[in-house]
Protein backbone atom coordinates (compact mmCIF):
# COMPACT_ATOMS: atom_id res chain seq x y z
CA UNK A 1 0.00 0.00 0.00
CA UNK A 2 1.15 3.15 -1.06
CA UNK A 3 0.71 6.42 0.43
CA UNK A 4 1.05 9.68 -0.64
CA UNK A 5 2.08 13.02 1.29
CA UNK A 6 -0.14 15.26 -0.58
CA UNK A 7 -2.90 12.72 0.05
CA UNK A 8 -2.87 12.85 4.16
CA UNK A 9 -4.04 15.31 6.20
CA UNK A 10 -2.62 14.00 9.10
CA UNK A 11 -1.23 10.33 10.31
CA UNK A 12 -2.70 9.00 14.00
CA UNK A 13 -0.83 6.35 15.64
CA UNK A 14 -2.29 3.84 18.34
CA UNK A 15 0.36 3.38 19.97
CA UNK A 16 0.71 -0.43 21.70
CA UNK A 17 3.98 -2.36 23.31
CA UNK A 18 7.55 -2.45 21.36
CA UNK A 19 9.58 -0.16 19.63
CA UNK A 20 7.17 -0.96 16.22
CA UNK A 21 5.27 2.87 17.17
CA UNK A 22 8.29 4.49 17.69
CA UNK A 23 9.52 3.17 14.24
CA UNK A 24 6.66 4.75 12.52
CA UNK A 25 6.60 8.09 14.22
CA UNK A 26 10.38 8.55 13.22
CA UNK A 27 9.55 7.57 9.73
CA UNK A 28 6.55 10.04 9.25
CA UNK A 29 8.85 13.19 10.62
CA UNK A 30 11.46 11.78 8.38
CA UNK A 31 8.66 12.08 5.33
CA UNK A 32 7.28 15.61 6.29
CA UNK A 33 4.35 13.77 7.32
CA UNK A 34 2.26 15.30 9.92
CA UNK A 35 1.76 12.96 13.40
CA UNK A 36 -0.55 12.81 16.23
CA UNK A 37 -0.04 9.58 18.57
CA UNK A 38 -2.41 8.51 21.27
CA UNK A 39 -0.26 6.26 23.29
CA UNK A 40 -2.51 3.02 25.10
CA UNK A 41 -2.37 3.14 29.04
CA UNK A 42 -0.31 0.24 30.23
CA UNK A 43 0.18 -0.95 26.70
CA UNK A 44 2.91 1.85 25.02
CA UNK A 45 6.26 1.88 25.73
CA UNK A 46 6.89 4.96 27.70
CA UNK A 47 10.24 5.31 27.54
CA UNK A 48 10.27 5.46 23.98
CA UNK A 49 8.35 8.24 23.44
CA UNK A 50 9.56 10.32 26.52
CA UNK A 51 10.53 13.16 24.35
CA UNK A 52 7.21 13.27 22.09
CA UNK A 53 4.10 15.36 22.93
CA UNK A 54 0.86 12.43 22.86
CA UNK A 55 -1.88 11.73 24.70
CA UNK A 56 -2.04 9.22 26.44
CA UNK A 57 -5.81 7.11 27.08
CA UNK A 58 -7.12 3.86 28.31
CA UNK A 59 -7.61 0.90 25.79
CA UNK A 60 -11.30 1.14 26.41
CA UNK A 61 -12.02 4.71 26.26
CA UNK A 62 -12.92 4.59 22.94
CA UNK A 63 -15.03 7.52 22.49
CA UNK A 64 -11.83 9.78 23.52
CA UNK A 65 -9.70 7.86 21.17
CA UNK A 66 -11.41 8.65 18.78
CA UNK A 67 -12.04 12.29 19.16
CA UNK A 68 -9.25 12.96 20.04
CA UNK A 69 -8.08 11.60 16.29
CA UNK A 70 -11.39 13.41 14.41
CA UNK A 71 -10.40 16.67 16.14
CA UNK A 72 -6.90 16.15 15.62
CA UNK A 73 -7.59 16.07 11.75
CA UNK A 74 -6.16 12.77 11.29
CA UNK A 75 -7.10 11.11 7.93
CA UNK A 76 -4.95 7.72 8.26
CA UNK A 77 -4.32 5.87 11.29
CA UNK A 78 -1.45 2.92 11.57
CA UNK A 79 -2.29 0.06 14.64
CA UNK A 80 1.25 -0.40 16.06
CA UNK A 81 2.51 -2.25 18.96
CA UNK A 82 1.43 -4.90 20.97
CA UNK A 83 -1.85 -4.99 22.79
CA UNK A 84 -2.73 -7.51 25.28
CA UNK A 85 -6.31 -8.88 25.35
CA UNK A 86 -8.50 -6.65 27.21
CA UNK A 87 -11.42 -6.98 30.00
CA UNK A 88 -13.80 -6.45 26.70
CA UNK A 89 -16.37 -5.66 29.52
CA UNK A 90 -14.95 -2.46 29.99
CA UNK A 91 -16.37 -1.29 26.54
CA UNK A 92 -19.76 -1.06 27.65
CA UNK A 93 -18.40 1.88 29.96
CA UNK A 94 -18.08 3.73 26.91
CA UNK A 95 -20.58 5.13 24.20
CA UNK A 96 -18.74 4.05 21.27
CA UNK A 97 -17.40 1.10 22.97
CA UNK A 98 -20.79 -0.67 23.29
CA UNK A 99 -21.10 -0.20 19.17
CA UNK A 100 -17.98 -1.53 19.24
CA UNK A 101 -18.20 -4.70 21.77
CA UNK A 102 -21.75 -5.63 19.41
CA UNK A 103 -19.68 -5.78 16.76
CA UNK A 104 -16.95 -8.03 18.15
CA UNK A 105 -19.61 -10.36 19.71
CA UNK A 106 -21.31 -10.93 16.36
CA UNK A 107 -18.08 -11.39 14.68
CA UNK A 108 -15.74 -13.49 16.76
CA UNK A 109 -13.01 -13.30 19.63
CA UNK A 110 -10.64 -14.99 18.00
CA UNK A 111 -7.14 -12.54 17.26
CA UNK A 112 -8.24 -12.42 13.25
CA UNK A 113 -11.40 -11.59 13.63
CA UNK A 114 -11.35 -9.19 16.75
CA UNK A 115 -8.18 -6.81 14.67
CA UNK A 116 -10.50 -7.32 11.31
CA UNK A 117 -13.46 -5.80 13.71
CA UNK A 118 -11.34 -3.07 15.14
CA UNK A 119 -9.79 -2.28 11.85
CA UNK A 120 -13.77 -1.93 10.38
CA UNK A 121 -14.88 0.01 12.96
CA UNK A 122 -12.32 2.16 12.38
CA UNK A 123 -13.04 2.79 8.91
CA UNK A 124 -16.51 3.55 9.60
CA UNK A 125 -15.31 6.18 11.77
CA UNK A 126 -13.68 7.53 8.53
CA UNK A 127 -10.25 6.47 8.75
CA UNK A 128 -8.30 5.30 6.28
CA UNK A 129 -6.19 2.48 8.00
CA UNK A 130 -2.44 2.41 6.88
CA UNK A 131 -0.14 -0.77 7.46
CA UNK A 132 3.03 0.32 9.48
CA UNK A 133 5.72 -0.92 6.44
CA UNK A 134 3.56 1.71 4.22
CA UNK A 135 5.01 4.88 5.79
CA UNK A 136 8.24 3.08 7.72
CA UNK A 137 9.55 0.70 4.23
CA UNK A 138 12.72 -0.24 5.44
CA UNK A 139 11.79 -2.42 8.37
CA UNK A 140 10.04 -5.47 5.78
CA UNK A 141 12.55 -8.59 5.88
CA UNK A 142 13.94 -9.44 2.90
CA UNK A 143 14.06 -13.08 1.08
CA UNK A 144 17.57 -14.88 1.86
CA UNK A 145 20.13 -15.31 4.49
CA UNK A 146 20.73 -11.98 6.02
CA UNK A 147 23.56 -12.69 8.16
CA UNK A 148 27.22 -13.98 8.67
CA UNK A 149 25.80 -17.65 9.78
CA UNK A 150 24.75 -19.84 7.10
CA UNK A 151 21.84 -22.56 8.41
CA UNK A 152 23.31 -25.63 7.94
CA UNK A 153 21.80 -28.39 6.31
CA UNK A 154 20.18 -29.72 9.58
CA UNK A 155 18.83 -26.03 10.25
CA UNK A 156 16.97 -25.84 6.77
CA UNK A 157 15.52 -29.42 7.44
CA UNK A 158 13.93 -27.91 10.46
CA UNK A 159 12.74 -25.04 8.59
CA UNK A 160 11.09 -26.48 6.20
CA UNK A 161 9.55 -28.93 9.23
CA UNK A 162 8.54 -26.18 11.44
CA UNK A 163 7.18 -23.92 8.22
CA UNK A 164 5.35 -26.86 6.98
CA UNK A 165 3.30 -27.55 10.64
CA UNK A 166 3.17 -23.77 11.25
CA UNK A 167 1.16 -22.94 8.53
CA UNK A 168 -1.53 -25.55 9.44
CA UNK A 169 -1.21 -24.19 12.92
CA UNK A 170 -1.38 -20.59 11.90
CA UNK A 171 -4.47 -21.03 9.68
CA UNK A 172 -6.51 -22.46 12.79
CA UNK A 173 -5.39 -19.14 14.50
CA UNK A 174 -3.59 -20.20 16.79
CA UNK A 175 -0.33 -18.47 16.62
CA UNK A 176 2.07 -17.03 14.45
CA UNK A 177 5.31 -18.66 15.67
CA UNK A 178 7.09 -22.21 16.36
CA UNK A 179 10.19 -23.51 18.06
CA UNK A 180 11.56 -26.63 16.58
CA UNK A 181 14.47 -28.47 17.20
CA UNK A 182 15.59 -31.98 15.22
CA UNK A 183 12.49 -32.13 14.62
CA UNK A 184 10.53 -31.88 17.31
CA UNK A 185 8.35 -28.76 17.72
CA UNK A 186 9.05 -27.57 21.33
CA UNK A 187 6.23 -25.31 21.61
CA UNK A 188 3.78 -23.04 19.34
CA UNK A 189 3.61 -19.15 20.40
CA UNK A 190 0.09 -18.59 22.19
CA UNK A 191 -1.39 -15.69 24.21
CA UNK A 192 2.58 -15.25 25.71
CA UNK A 193 3.75 -13.71 22.74
CA UNK A 194 7.50 -14.68 21.03
CA UNK A 195 9.59 -13.65 24.30
CA UNK A 196 7.89 -15.71 26.37
CA UNK A 197 7.79 -18.79 23.61
CA UNK A 198 11.45 -19.02 23.08
CA UNK A 199 12.16 -18.81 27.32
CA UNK A 200 10.16 -21.61 27.82
CA UNK A 201 11.24 -23.57 24.34
CA UNK A 202 14.90 -23.01 25.76
CA UNK A 203 14.25 -24.38 29.62
CA UNK A 204 13.38 -27.31 27.98
CA UNK A 205 15.46 -27.96 24.60
CA UNK A 206 17.07 -31.38 24.08
CA UNK A 207 20.35 -31.88 24.19
CA UNK A 208 21.54 -32.34 20.61
CA UNK A 209 24.02 -30.69 18.55
CA UNK A 210 21.21 -29.20 16.39
CA UNK A 211 20.36 -25.82 18.84
CA UNK A 212 16.26 -24.98 18.71
CA UNK A 213 15.25 -22.25 15.71
CA UNK A 214 12.24 -19.61 15.97
CA UNK A 215 10.10 -19.57 12.90
CA UNK A 216 7.79 -16.83 12.75
CA UNK A 217 5.25 -16.19 9.79
CA UNK A 218 1.76 -14.23 9.27
CA UNK A 219 -1.69 -16.07 9.19
CA UNK A 220 -3.14 -16.49 6.48
CA UNK A 221 -6.30 -15.45 6.11
CA UNK A 222 -4.79 -11.78 8.71
CA UNK A 223 -5.46 -8.35 7.62
CA UNK A 224 -2.10 -7.72 6.19
CA UNK A 225 -2.37 -3.70 7.46
CA UNK A 226 -2.35 -5.29 11.42
CA UNK A 227 -0.12 -7.45 13.44
CA UNK A 228 2.15 -9.07 10.87
CA UNK A 229 5.38 -10.56 12.73
CA UNK A 230 7.75 -9.05 14.20
CA UNK A 231 11.12 -8.87 15.02
CA UNK A 232 14.58 -6.78 16.80
CA UNK A 233 17.34 -7.09 18.81
CA UNK A 234 15.42 -7.40 21.69
CA UNK A 235 14.41 -11.00 20.00
CA UNK A 236 17.82 -11.74 19.37
CA UNK A 237 18.88 -11.45 22.34
CA UNK A 238 16.45 -13.24 24.28
CA UNK A 239 17.32 -16.52 21.85
CA UNK A 240 21.15 -16.34 22.92
CA UNK A 241 20.09 -15.87 25.84
CA UNK A 242 17.78 -19.34 25.98
CA UNK A 243 20.48 -21.16 23.31
CA UNK A 244 18.55 -20.76 19.74
CA UNK A 245 21.15 -20.88 17.38
CA UNK A 246 18.44 -18.94 14.10
CA UNK A 247 15.02 -17.69 13.26
CA UNK A 248 13.69 -18.14 9.85
CA UNK A 249 11.07 -14.91 9.22
CA UNK A 250 8.45 -14.72 6.31
CA UNK A 251 9.87 -12.51 3.32
CA UNK A 252 7.68 -9.48 2.41
CA UNK A 253 5.24 -10.59 4.75
CA UNK A 254 7.54 -9.89 8.21
CA UNK A 255 8.89 -6.57 10.58
CA UNK A 256 12.39 -6.35 11.53
CA UNK A 257 13.14 -3.26 13.96
CA UNK A 258 16.88 -1.38 13.69
CA UNK A 259 17.46 -3.79 10.62
CA UNK A 260 21.32 -2.73 10.59
CA UNK A 261 21.27 -3.25 14.59
CA UNK A 262 19.36 -6.63 14.88
CA UNK A 263 21.99 -7.93 12.12
CA UNK A 264 24.41 -6.81 14.15
CA UNK A 265 23.61 -8.25 16.98
CA UNK A 266 22.84 -11.16 15.70
CA UNK A 267 26.03 -12.16 13.94
CA UNK A 268 28.08 -10.87 16.97
CA UNK A 269 26.03 -13.86 18.79
CA UNK A 270 26.35 -16.18 15.77
CA UNK A 271 22.88 -16.56 15.20
CA UNK A 272 21.09 -16.55 11.37
CA UNK A 273 18.59 -14.93 10.16
CA UNK A 274 16.58 -16.10 7.30
CA UNK A 275 13.84 -14.91 5.02
CA UNK A 276 12.07 -17.69 3.87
Amino acid sequence: MDIKKEEIGRVGIIAGAGALPRHVYDACLKQGLDVFVIGLDEHVSYDLFEDVDYESLAVHNVSKILGKLHNAGVTHVVLAGRVERANLSRLLLDIKGVVLLAKIMKNGLNDNALLSTVVSFLEQEGFIIVPPEAIAKDIVVQKGVLTRKQPDKAAMSDIKTGLKTLRNIAALDVGQALVIQSGLVLGVEAAEGTDELVRRCGLIQQKDEHGPILIKIAKPHQDRRVDLPCIGAVTIAEMKKYGLVGIAVEAGSSLMLDGNETIKVADENEIFIVGI
